[in-house]
């Protein structure tokens, strides 16, 4: 699912190995809108019914059940951690967990890269204050956009709607939880309660 075109420049933008940038999903810069906002919960909450956890060193976050965990050789370089969902030969949804994910030590900056990774084809909904478990420093993005209908891709036209949970862990270093999926795949709520899964962990 993802927009190949942004994710080469924020790779180069934030190389610092071969797990420092995210994957772009699209984007059309809009202005940023400062906003509040809430979610997350306790580090050592179970995991919901219906769903599984995906874990990586300092992060978690819960997945629908109907998804599945992609293995390191399965999931793009930059990726630390991924789960997709797939039908019909289509991947219709994918939260990527990148960590280290740039040298600024600082959420709203980094939130702020994450927003310029849509600046391309997608609508920027909102930037804002995000309550993440496990750190006081959490930022998200929500954008929407039309899928282009390339293979392994949503049909041409399906919306998209994402989110991106951006903090710093128990070190400092930046975070990028990034999810995406087609509306008819996941409902907004659904996507919601995604996004409030996510925990910085000591280690996992």
């Amino acid at each position: 699912m993802e927009h190949r075109g942004p994710i080469d420049k924020a790779a180069r933008m934030r190389e610092r190995g071969p797990r420092r940038s995210a994957m772009a999903m699209g984007g059309a810069a809009v202005a940023m809108l400062l906003l509040a906002g809430c979610g997350g919960g306790a580090a050592d909450e179970a995991t919901p019914e219906g769903y599984e956890r995906l874990k990586t060193p300092h992060i978690t976050v819960d997945f629908p059940t109907e998804w599945k965990v992609q293995s390191e050789s399965e999931r793009p370089e930059a990726a630390d951690g991924a789960a997709v969902l797939e039908q019909n030969g289509r991947q219709l949804g994918k939260i990527s967990v990148v960590l280290k994910y740039d040298d600024t030590r600082d959420a709203k900056k980094a939130a702020a890269s994450a927003l310029g990774d849509h600046e391309l084809r997608a609508e920027i909904k909102g930037f804002k204050d995000f309550t993440v478990g496990g750190t006081d420093d959490g930022q998200r993005v929500d954008y929407s956009f039309k899928a282009t209908g390339e293979p392994t891709t949503p049909p041409k036209g399906e919306l998209v709607n994402g989110i991106d949970v951006v903090g710093t862990d128990k070190s400092g270093e930046t975070f990028l939880v990034r999810i995406n999926a087609a509306a008819s795949a996941l409902s907004s709520d659904e996507l919601e309660k995604v996004a409030k899964s996510v925990q910085v962990v000591d280690s996992e």
